[in-house]
């Protein structure tokens, strides 16, 4: 039997995060969708505790088990410490 497991993909978070990427130029990510990609294709350090939290946390929030606010949350949490340790080296 198949099973249907519902997403929500135009999820959106009250306030986007704004990012800067590599070129100094601001991105905003509006969502835990967006969320996902940035930290899958363009994040500079993919790995740590905060970043697979954030993972985790935007997949839960995209499938409708987790609370929006808490990926939110999560992917600032992991922005702040990829900046902070992109900024000791």
């Amino acid at each position: 039997m198949n099973s249907i497991i519902p997403v929500g993909f135009s999820i959106e978070w009250s306030y986007p995060v704004i990012v800067r990427d590599r070129e100094i130029k601001d991105r905003s990510i509006a969502g835990p969708r967006a969320a996902l990609k940035y930290l899958h294709e363009d994040f500079a350090i993919q790995s740590g505790r905060t970043y697979w939290q954030a993972i985790e946390a935007c997949n839960d929030a995209l499938r409708y088990r987790g609370d929006i606010d808490l990926a939110r949350n999560s992917f600032i949490a992991a922005y702040a410490e990829c900046m902070t340790k992109l900024s000791m080296h």
